[in-house]
């Protein structure tokens, strides 16, 4: 699985939870029991952890893609360095 399908789906999942945690609060909130509260505290706690790892994701992708941009200039740069030495050979 990609991290661009990884972020995908941890977003909708926490915008998941953060609805049914609203819906689940508002539904037993009538109750008076702490069996409303508990549930929605753990919905929220979810949806977090979901927040969390779609942020940990989004890191890796930009750290990959940072690796692979260095090394794409340390290559560029290889071939420059080749290029500008050969040029010079040629002109003497």
């Amino acid at each position: 699985m990609s991290h661009k399908t990884a972020i995908r789906i941890y977003e909708i999942a926490s915008y998941v939870l953060i609805i049914g945690a609203t819906v689940v609060y508002f539904l037993l909130r009538g109750n008076g029991t702490m069996m409303g509260l508990s549930l929605t505290m753990i919905l929220v706690a979810l949806a977090i952890a979901m927040r969390w790892m779609m942020e940990r994701h989004r890191f890796r992708a930009c750290e990959e893609e940072l690796d692979q941009m260095k090394d794409d200039l340390r290559r560029l740069t290889l071939l420059y360095a080749e290029e500008k030495k050969k040029n010079n050979n040629n002109q003497q």
